[in-house]
């Protein structure tokens, strides 16, 4: 899954929230909050960079850099909006913020997950629906950036299809923040009164505190972007700093509103095409797969800091200027919306059309989706945020977004019993054949084992010690421990794949079953593998009567790494066997099944060439093992005829839990015993 798919239009809020629509007031550093021709522009940009990069991202590239224009944004509008709070007042109204935010962001934000929800069930396929759902969940509590951070280096997730709401992740983001931000800042109202024996100013106590958090912050983005940048991605900490670059932007005094001279009309205009130039820039040339949020963050937050900064110019042909240009004016206005709506249809919609967006398809989705902003605004936003009603106590403004909050959850309970998607058992129940008679297509479907939905969850048993946060060696067994027979598997995940096959003959048999299974570790001696070594003296130190060493046809080990690993097991004097890799399982074939879910199409016409699954990936293993004299254990026959690899066995078990990563499902592994036990039979005394 790609970490950069997902910039968000959450800072396009950034109008100071008020019960009437919005006049024309300033900051205490002199900048204006409402009405500002360059913020709008500003949003403006910042959306269309965003569309731009999820339409064409090759030709945009770096439009992931949309988000931290936004981050800046909301830092300088929220704060400047709490400062004079607290200026005027000597306090902060957390119920009335919180109420104002939630008002302004929940319903539409709901709304939008309703729709999305229901569209889910009508287009998506259905492999996609269980992590779908979920994903609208995550977004409807505000953590999807967290469930995303996770499923970036879940090794069970990353063939995972984008989500349709995985854009709301930086809605988390700005939700977070919005919780915790006026909060830190009470706290540094007070730490400084008590400091001051009861003395109490706001904008020193603040400006030391957003110093503080800002260069923490960004140095610990630093560092988490480059020990691990799929979670820095997400991470609310690694972004704080730039929420906190535009809070900082309320304690600088703007340029147009203090222009007294050319000279500061000169710098104003030039800061403010320089702030623009480092955004288009950083859009077009910034690569995909640049580490972010670190030092590269740098461009589009000073660019975006600049602009702010510069405020509206009043000289022709600068950047504030284009503020004015109605159509521009009113994608700032609905960038918001905009931002919302806009990916769930670049996602559904080739689901829907059964294929790729064409060129013209990517233009429809452009105007669609400012169309649902332009009516969601007229219908959703403005009458909750202007509505006086909502406004009357602080416990109203919860309740429009409660609601909807609420509803989202019971319309994905609704959806989820449509689609059948209850509790997942399929794995540990009984392997049972179709019915006699059930042969029509609808039946066939009806009758996959496990079904189609439930496919990419289908692993139970193969991971219970599974080492996938590379931290050493873990052990499990199965069947009977003390029993005379006791063989051992080792290697990565296509190793772990085969354990349910496995644990089933152990079981039956009486013998013992002891996994060595772990990330990378295809190759044990590889650096790759943790532990390796460690398990390799396990192993050697067992006294086991067979050891099978499982493989990844795909692996990313070089082959000598692999070659060295096999050897040290061979030369350690174990028993070894080599479980030839399952066919490659492309992508066409897994779509395949999915289409066969919707439609009459028989989910056994499901095939891949033999040549695609075996020869065009080959299992590197297997002349490796033949070399050192290793035994096989090779099932491909049961998956394969001369001609082509199926990804449905004895008419109802679903081989496939993903592609291109290939995993039998727990269903296909246990149906697979009966030729494992024969073939262990042969190799065991």
């Amino acid at each position: 899954m790609s970490t950069k798919t997902m910039p968000s239009a959450a800072g396009s809020q950034g109008q100071v929230p008020s019960t009437t629509k919005p006049g024309r007031s300033t900051s205490p550093g002199g900048l204006l909050l409402r009405q500002r021709r360059d913020i709008q522009f500003l949003r403006a940009v910042a959306v269309l960079v965003v569309l731009a990069y999820h339409l064409w991202p090759s030709r945009f590239p770096g439009g992931y850099i949309g988000v931290d224009v936004f981050f800046v944004i909301s830092g300088f509008l929220i704060t400047a909006h709490l400062l004079k709070e607290a200026e005027s007042t000597g306090r902060i109204d957390l119920v009335r913020f919180w109420g104002r935010r939630a008002l302004r962001l929940l319903p539409l934000a709901a709304a939008v997950l309703v729709a999305t929800s229901v569209a889910i069930a009508v287009w998506a396929p259905p492999s996609t629906w269980r992590p779908a759902l979920e994903g609208v969940l995550a977004s409807t509590f505000y953590i999807q950036n967290w469930t995303l951070a996770v499923d970036t280096v879940d090794y069970l997730a990353r063939d995972q299809a984008p989500l349709p709401t995985q854009h709301y992740w930086s809605l988390s983001v700005e939700e977070q923040f919005y919780l915790l931000w006026p909060v830190l800042l009470l706290a540094a109202m007070w730490l400084a009164s008590r400091a001051r024996s009861g003395r109490f100013n706001a904008r020193r106590s603040w400006i030391l505190f957003i110093a503080v958090v800002a260069v923490a912050s960004f140095l610990y983005s630093l560092w988490l972007t480059e020990a691990d940048p799929a979670t820095a991605y997400f991470s609310t900490f690694t972004r704080i700093w730039q929420f906190a670059a535009g809070a900082a932007l309320v304690f600088v005094p703007g340029l147009a509103a203090r222009i007294a001279s050319r000279g500061r009309t000169i710098l104003a205009a030039t800061s403010s095409w320089a702030g623009l130039a480092l955004i288009i820039l950083g859009t077009l040339l910034l690569p995909a797969g640049t580490p972010f949020p670190g030092v590269a963050a740098l461009v589009p937050v000073i660019g975006a800091m600049l602009l702010i900064w510069s405020g509206t110019v009043p000289v022709p042909y600068t950047p504030s200027t284009f503020g004015s240009i109605r159509p521009l004016e009113r994608i700032g206005d609905l960038s918001y919306g905009i931002y919302l709506w806009h990916w769930p249809l670049i996602v559904l919609a080739p689901a829907a059309l059964g294929r790729p967006l064409t060129t013209l398809d990517k233009v429809i989705i452009l105007v669609v989706t400012i169309a649902l902003a332009e009516i969601s605004k007229r219908a959703i936003e403005d009458p909750f945020r202007y509505a006086s009603r909502w406004h009357r106590r602080p416990i109203t403004r919860f309740i429009p977004g409660a609601v909807g909050m609420s509803a989202t959850v019971v319309v994905v309970v609704a959806v989820a019993a449509t689609l059948g998607l209850g509790p997942f058992r399929a794995a540990d129940s009984p392997i049972s054949a179709p019915a006699v008679g059930e042969s029509e297509p609808g039946a066939m479907v009806a009758n996959l084992r496990p079904s189609i939905p439930d496919r990419g969850v289908d692993y139970a048993v193969m991971y219970d010690c599974f080492d996938f946060d590379r931290s050493g060696p873990r052990e499990c067994r199965y069947g009977e421990p003390g029993s005379p027979t006791q063989i051992a598997v080792i290697g990565d995940s296509h190793a772990a794949h085969w354990i349910p096959g496995l644990a089933s003959v152990v079981e039956s048999r009486g013998w013992g079953l002891t996994t060595y299974v772990g990330m990378n570790c295809d190759a044990l001696l590889a650096e790759a593998c943790a532990g390796g070594e460690e398990m390799l003296e396990g192993v050697a130190e067992g006294g086991y009567d067979l050891v099978l060493v499982g493989t990844f046809r795909g692996s990313s080990t070089p082959e000598p790494g692999l070659e060295e690993s096999l050897s040290a097991l061979t030369a350690s004097g174990i028993p070894l066997a080599l479980l030839v890799d399952v066919p490659a399982h492309p992508g066409a074939a897994f779509d395949c099944l999915d289409e066969g879910f919707r439609t009459p199409a028989l989910p056994v016409e499901c095939t891949t060439p033999r040549g695609d699954g075996l020869t065009d990936v080959p299992d590197r293993a297997v002349p490796i093992a033949g070399r050192l004299g290793m035994p096989l254990i090779d099932l491909t026959d049961r998956f394969c005829d001369a001609e082509l690899c199926r990804s449905v066995l004895d008419d109802s078990i679903v081989v496939y839990q993903d592609s291109p990563s290939s995993h039998l499902t727990t269903t296909a592994s246990r149906l697979l015993a009966p030729e494992l036990d024969a073939a262990l039979a042969r190799m065991l005394p």
